[in-house]
């Protein structure tokens, strides 16, 4: 089979299009043809060397995909060839207590494809059954590749971590990226109002499509936490969805009302932040840690992604012998949404 690998850690330039065997899948696997495969913050973060649990090179990458059953492996149940399929990237045990109790997010033995193996940049992947999502027929497997973790991430830091009520006000750091443009779509299926920060006319407008009540430019209005309390009165948001990192953390801080909810993932333009703990103690903010969601999560939102009130917003669209263009997209400040990459 064809697959995009990277030949070493570096820029986009070391990925290559090989051909390696198609792998077989084993008792409890699923053998999936994948047709779309989605790029993730995740994948820069390996190849550039930076994910030291990742394999040496070579390795494909790639944490997303959608595609269908080739094959199944003995003992599985409940799916057929053919059938369309969604890439779950969650590879837990399903044994531990976290597992047998619904909670597979906090699975000690937690990976991820494309991070700690090989992932679904390559015409097939065999994964545990439980590593795949039946797909609704409405969403087409760009869409698919595109949708599955990015509303899996928004819903479970704002659904379940943030706990999100109608009429409360959500700021969205970043909505042009594939989390947060989700985000302030699963915002507004919870009844929130949004206000949403971006950068450029173009951005703006498109974050304004999505939903958003009010968006910021923060090229032109750096400090956003200022113009976040002008638009709510003085009070501050009630909630802050953070993914950025260093860069705008502790503006986020700064965004939300007295007793208000900070929730963070990622952390692209740096791991460290200094936050003045004053701010978080006088004014009773909480500050929320997600990482992932686990499988249940996926059936509360899934519904909604079927019947369009979710819409996965996709930037771009390459060949997998593109890999390396696809992956400078990735990487450009005019991204908009995800990048994905169509395996024919």
């Amino acid at each position: 089979m064809r697959a995009a690998r990277i030949s070493g850690f570096g820029g986009p330039e070391v990925f290559a299009v090989t051909d390696i065997p198609t792998p077989e899948p084993t008792a409890g696997e699923v053998l999936v043809r994948l047709r779309a495969a989605a790029l993730n913050r995740a994948d820069v973060l390996v190849r550039e060397g930076r994910f030291p649990e990742a394999p040496q090179p070579p390795m494909t990458l790639g944490v997303e995909g959608a595609g269908e059953v080739a094959a199944l492996g003995a003992r599985v149940d409940g799916l057929t060839v053919g059938d369309r399929v969604v890439v779950n990237p969650m590879r837990t045990c399903g044994e531990c207590e976290d597992c047998r109790n619904g909670r597979d997010n906090a699975c000690a033995h937690l990976q991820f494809v494309g991070e700690h193996f090989d992932g679904t940049y390559a015409e097939y992947i065999a994964v545990p059954v439980r590593g795949v999502v039946p797909s609704p027929d409405a969403l087409d497997d760009h869409q698919l590749a595109a949708g599955l973790l990015a509303y899996m991430t928004a819903w479970h830091m704002l659904r379940t971590r943030a706990a999100v009520r109608p009429d409360e006000t959500v700021l969205v750091v970043g909505a042009g990226s594939g989390v947060a443009s989700a985000a302030v779509q699963v915002a507004k299926a919870l009844g929130a109002n949004v206000i949403a920060t971006t950068s450029g006319e173009r951005k703006v407008e498109r974050v304004r499509a999505l939903g958003a009540d009010e968006v910021i430019d923060y090229r032109t209005t750096p400090d956003f936490d200022q113009a976040v309390r002008r638009l709510t009165g003085g009070r501050g948001a009630d909630i802050a969805h953070e993914t950025v990192g260093n860069a705008t953390v502790r503006r986020s801080v700064q965004s939300v009302r007295h007793g208000g909810r900070v929730v963070g993932m990622g952390s692209h333009t740096g791991r460290l932040a200094e936050i003045d703990l004053s701010v978080l103690y006088r004014r009773e903010i909480s500050l929320i840690g997600c990482h992932a969601s686990n499988r249940a999560e996926i059936d509360e939102f899934l519904p909604l992604l079927a019947d369009g009130t979710l819409t996965p917003v996709i930037d771009s669209v390459h060949p997998l012998a593109h890999a390396a263009e696809a992956q400078a997209r990735l990487d450009s400040p005019e991204r908009f949404g995800k990048v994905v990459m169509t395996i024919e």
